[in-house]
């Protein structure tokens, strides 16, 4: 392997066939290429890739930062895939609505986990309605059943699927993703039901009823898991 430098960007030649191009959550850009394909068809790749790269940087740098949220006013949260203005007001009650422009906390503590535990439990409630939704419609539309869903909060993966027991796990996480992504995931799951492995079988058991399955893939990369 090694490394050089095209267009500003570092590349790394490998004993790969083709281009590949990944943009990681703190927006760092990685580029490898086969050893011996010629500098000018990566420069003219990266040119066609220039316009992606940006509009995925802008929309990392929209995100929340990694460091954890202190949920005061004016800090942002993810719902669905977009940000909204969170708003903190005292009160003589705990809880937080949702106005479809903007997140509004009451507390009667300022206590930073209090204010967590409100707005976790927020998107929990949230996703126990959305995500049986999506999972009964790909259920439906594959022919298969599952004994038991699962939503909890994952550090690594955004689902699961024992296909002996027929479970399924989803991550917490991706009520704040978008639909398109939530679906995708769902599907994926469901797929392993059939095809534990990912095979090419698998994937071509997923594109049978998403074609898109690709392009929303790519999209759930772009966003890292807390």
């Amino acid at each position: 392997m090694k490394k050089e430098i095209i267009l500003g960007y570092e590349v790394e030649r490998k004993k790969i066939k083709n281009i590949n191009l990944r943009i990681y959550p703190d927006r760092r850009i990685y580029i490898s290429a086969p050893l011996n394909l010629h500098t000018d068809y990566i420069e003219n790749f990266i040119r066609s890739k220039k316009g992606w790269i940006d509009e995925v940087q802008k929309r990392l740098d929209n995100l929340p930062k990694s460091t954890e949220l202190q949920y005061v006013t004016g800090e942002k949260l993810s719902y669905l895939g977009r940000l909204y203005e969170l708003e903190v007001n005292n009160g003589n009650e705990n809880r937080i609505y949702f106005n479809n422009e903007k997140f509004i906390m009451i507390i009667k503590e300022d206590i930073h986990e209090l204010k967590k535990k409100i707005v976790e439990k927020w998107y929990f409630e949230k996703a126990k309605v959305l995500f049986p939704k999506i999972m009964d419609k790909y259920l439906n539309l594959l022919g298969e059943r599952t004994e038991h869903l699962s939503i909890k909060k994952m550090k690594t993966r955004w689902g699961s699927c024992n296909h002996r027991k027929k479970y399924i796990n989803l991550n917490l996480e991706l009520v704040k993703k978008p639909i398109p992504c939530i679906e995708y995931v769902v599907l994926h799951e469901i797929a392993h039901l059939r095809h534990p492995n990912h095979s090419r079988d698998f994937y071509h058991h997923i594109e049978k009823y998403m074609p898109d399955y690709r392009q929303r893939e790519k999209l759930l990369k772009e966003y890292r898991i807390y």
